[in-house]
């Protein structure tokens, strides 16, 4: 390791933001204690994505950043440069995960006092808008509490042992490495820079299969079995110190991991630079129509989470869906990515990419009306897997490798329901706050046309530009995802919570459900509006960043 490298301000600036990301993603591991403290699981996790929305805005800001280095290393040839700053990144990954692990008292509290700001203001907006003010930052500074306090979190460590303890660090290690990978591999090969780019998810999503199958149904099934007063409250404070101590060393493992992802994303890079323009757009139109279906089965868990009282469970499941998304979607962002650099390099025209990209848009409905069908049959689904996991103690991958077994095929098409809305009526709409049903139409809107837009704003720049506008992909995303943590997700989540504990009927859970079915279903018909501006809106921020760091 270079030390010289850390006399550039600019480099070490990139270094404390990387912390500041891994920081705020390892602390999201401090919602379990305090669900437990609160009982309010499903309200607990919504609070947490709030840490969620400022790591992306960091990322919004490091990765553009330290895309001028890829920039540099290209012009100059001095790759094996941009390897050893790229390093000192990933290091800074792993400080800031040590430090969220030192902090992890401090982080409980503060959930514990945005959960009961949210039941008691109604909303996290509220709650949001309440910070600023000398009585929100009193209340910020009293939930100040000393790391020696983790000595007292290993109690109950003797009985939180298995796999998923080191599963968690080395899905760490590769999450941390997955997007630098990426930029390294847009300087070894120019000419394909986007697709290197939209290949980071190739990296991110073993970890993501790692988390969704290993970790996060063990810590799930330990969190509800708490709730529920059949585990002390100690082995959730164990899991967590462990958990936290694991990101740290993730971090540092991800020194390691870092070639080899390398070398994984410079393959696919290659092979789909060898692409056609038109061959894979019925295959990623297909994929986009499942990636919405499966993403409408969020609403089918919260209605699962309510029949069964196993929240924390629900969610776990409905992760594994989420993964199936996830996979999908790294198939077909990086075959977006071939078709701009295809337009880059003069073999296809630009004018050509907004309506396919419309295609994919349209996609979106029609698998959002899919979903929409089936949330009956998911809600069975989930209640099923629910039972069937905590009968083999969270172990989700034992779950999937019973599916494999034709035997076990016929249980799956017995959840099969015909398509109902529950016998909700337009006039239940007044049982629902009307703005996160709003702002849920806007979510959808901006999420579903992220990576398009920026891929389209691409290929209207060329250089530094193109590179930071398919980058900016997160400045959709970052929107979208800040709405839906501050607007919709908590408030969907404490009437979960609140028909949970009987404080609202069950009937309520099916009204927010069809509701959230049917804005979602607007959202992306929304999003057809929004395509051609956003990419108008990315080009624009692209050339900004592009000026403003030129003075950093």
């Amino acid at each position: 390791m270079d030390f010289a490298l850390l006399a550039d301000g600019r480099l070490v600036f990139i270094c404390l933001l990387a912390g500041v990301v891994s920081m705020l993603t390892t602390l999201n591991v401090a919602a379990r204690p305090a669900a437990v403290h609160t009982k309010q699981v499903a309200l607990a996790l919504a609070v947490s994505s709030i840490f969620f929305m400022f790591t992306r805005f960091a990322n919004l800001f490091y990765l553009p950043i330290l895309g001028s280095y890829v920039d540099k290393a290209v012009r100059t040839g001095a790759v094996n440069v941009l390897y050893e700053q790229i390093q000192w990144v990933v290091i800074g990954s792993a400080l800031g995960a040590l430090m969220s692990w030192m902090m992890l008292p401090t982080f409980c509290a503060v959930y514990e006092r945005g959960i009961a700001g949210v039941q008691s203001r109604g909303s996290m907006f509220r709650v949001l808008l309440g910070l600023p003010t000398p009585r929100g930052l009193k209340a910020l500074c009293g939930c100040l509490r000393s790391p020696l306090l983790l000595r007292g979190w290993t109690e109950g460590s003797s009985r939180i042992r298995g796999p998923f303890l080191i599963w968690n660090v080395c899905a760490t290690a590769i999450w941390t490495v997955g997007a630098l990978c990426a930029l390294y591999v847009s300087a070894a090969v120019p000419k394909l820079e986007a697709t290197a780019v939209l290949l980071s998810g190739l990296v991110n999503s073993f970890a993501a299969i790692a988390f969704a199958i290993f970790v996060d149904p063990k810590a799930a099934v330990i969190t509800d079995q708490t709730v529920q007063g059949q585990r002390p409250e100690q082995d959730v404070q164990a899991m967590t110190f462990w958990l936290g101590a694991g990101n740290f060393l993730g971090g540092l493992l991800g020194l390691a991991v870092f070639p080899v992802g390398i070398a994984m994303i410079e393959w696919a890079t290659l092979q789909l630079g060898q692409t056609s323009m038109s061959g894979n757009m019925w295959l990623v139109i297909g994929l986009n129509t499942m990636t919405a279906l499966l993403m409408l089965t969020a609403l089918s868990s919260r209605v699962s989470a309510v029949i069964t009282k196993k929240v924390a469970t629900s969610l776990a499941i409905y992760n594994v869906f989420f993964l199936i998304t996830r996979l999908a979607t790294q198939v077909y962002a990086p075959i977006l990515g071939a078709v701009r650099d295809s337009v880059i390099n003069g073999q296809a025209s630009a004018s050509e990419l907004l309506p396919l990209f419309r295609w994919v848009v349209w996609a979106a409905t029609a698998g959002t009306i899919l979903g929409w069908l089936l949330i009956p049959t998911f809600v069975e689904i989930y209640n099923q897997a629910i039972a069937a996991l905590e009968k083999r103690g969270g172990a989700m991958a034992k779950l999937l490798k019973d599916l494999l077994y034709p035997s076990n095929w016929l249980r799956v098409l017995r959840c099969i329901r015909a398509p109902q809305l529950f016998g909700v009526t337009r006039g239940d709409l007044k049982q629902m706050p009307k703005g996160f049903l709003l702002a849920n139409t806007v979510v959808v809107g901006i999420h579903v046309i992220g990576v398009l837009s920026a891929i389209l704003a691409g290929a209207q720049l060329s250089g530094q530009l193109a590179r930071t506008a398919t980058l900016l992909s997160s400045i959709i995303n970052g929107v979208a995802t800040i709405l839906a943590s501050i607007l919709v997700d908590p408030t969907a989540a404490h009437i979960t919570d609140q028909c949970v504990h009987d404080k609202r009927p069950l009937h309520h859970i099916h009204i927010m459900v069809v509701f959230l079915a049917a804005t979602t279903l607007a959202g992306t018909i929304l999003s057809q509006l929004l395509l051609q501006p956003s990419s108008q809106l990315i080009a624009l921020c692209a050339q900004l960043l592009d000026w403003l760091f030129h003075y950093l």
